[in-house]
């Protein structure tokens, strides 16, 4: 579990390195043919639901790192398909991004856009 107020910084992206990323994919034990991601976007800092503190680039952060550990670690290339889940902060001056920002982040990253935020 991560601690409530985790930041990217503070045990966030360690967690998602260390534990997430081997968990989806282990070059000659685990290669999947796609990789379907449920994203949830209620880890905001601005979501008022949100007991973490990840801004909206950080879900690029992880996108990024997915795709790369995925063409690192598989024979395959990365197939990755995504929903979203949750994510309930709409306001344009949401401290951290809003789900839009954070989508775009994860988009941008997925497609490697260069899409001014």
């Amino acid at each position: 579990p991560i601690e409530a107020q985790t930041t990217w910084n503070t045990g966030y992206q360690q967690q998602f390195t260390d534990e997430a990323l081997p968990f989806l994919c282990t070059k000659g034990q685990w290669e999947p043919d796609l990789v379907i991601v449920c994203s949830g976007y209620d880890a905001l800092q601005s979501d008022e639901l949100a007991s973490v503190s990840l801004a909206a680039t950080d879900y690029g952060r992880m996108t990024q790192q997915l795709r790369e550990h995925l063409t690192r670690h598989s024979s395959k290339p990365p197939r990755i398909a995504l929903g979203l889940e949750g994510g309930y902060q709409l306001s344009p001056k949401a401290i951290g991004g809003n789900l839009a920002a954070a989508v775009l982040e994860t988009v941008k990253e997925l497609v490697r856009l260069d899409i001014p935020a």
